[in-house]
């Protein structure tokens, strides 16, 4: 077990950095779920978006500093955030939606640049204020925070019915993989980036269609009317 642990995260099991590292792919295995369940305008994305940040973000703040939570925290809002923006489009089946594809504007693209910012932002702000010199921490580390936001930021664009933020999260996964090869990753995170990528491009590939004709051919009315001709 501790060989396949060895050979999943390049890290002995049972140290905190193969924790961390264990958490955190675990948390974009949840996110690749929540990204297909998306892609099928379902419900249930979100709340398994919710378990992504509890699993990863979440756990490791409680058990490795409550600094974490600046970045949880609003990991974690995102998710919420689309239960409620998803809440507004008509209820299709069990969990569906019939959420409006909206085409591409600069003012998205803008508050896209912007919350990819200020979510970086807020998960440096422990390192920020740590008394560090910050000219000593590898590039690569801000690369990741920013990559990292990339994801819930594109996830806010899909919550308001952008087709083109899917490709944002994909080229969250596509950047993350470029700076990890850097630093010899870990298998299990490279392979659950990749399932990120194809669970986006999935995603964009879907809401290429309309939302009626995207749910015609597996959506029905729930509860079914008793009215309705056999």
């Amino acid at each position: 077990m501790d060989q396949l642990f060895q050979t999943l995260f390049n890290q002995a099991a049972g140290t905190d950095t193969a924790t961390i590292l264990a958490l955190d792919a675990l948390s974009v295995l949840f996110t690749g779920v929540a990204l297909l369940l998306l892609a099928r305008r379902n419900d249930l994305g979100w709340w398994f978006q919710i378990i992504a940040v509890f699993a990863g973000p979440i756990v490791i703040a409680l058990q490795f500093g409550f600094d974490g939570f600046f970045k949880a925290v609003p990991f974690l809002l995102v998710p919420i955030y689309g239960l409620w923006r998803f809440s507004k489009y008509p209820l299709v089946g069990k969990f569906g939606r019939t959420v409006e594809v909206r085409a591409f504007t600069a003012s998205s693209l803008i508050w896209g640049f912007v919350i990819t910012l200020l979510i970086a932002f807020a998960s440096a702000i422990p390192t920020i204020f740590s008394g560090q010199s910050l000219g000593s921490i590898q590039i690569s580390f801000w690369l990741t925070l920013v990559f990292s936001a990339l994801v819930p930021a594109g996830l806010v664009g899909v919550a308001n019915g952008f087709r083109w933020a899917w490709l944002i999260v994909a080229a969250s996964a596509v950047a993350q993989v470029a700076v990890y090869f850097g630093n010899q990753p870990a298998f299990a995170t490279l392979a659950v980036l990749v399932l990120q990528f194809g669970a986006s491009l999935f995603g964009w590939w879907s809401w290429r269609q309309l939302p009626a004709e995207a749910i015609q051919d597996d959506a029905v009315e729930y509860p079914p009317s008793p009215y309705q001709e056999a």
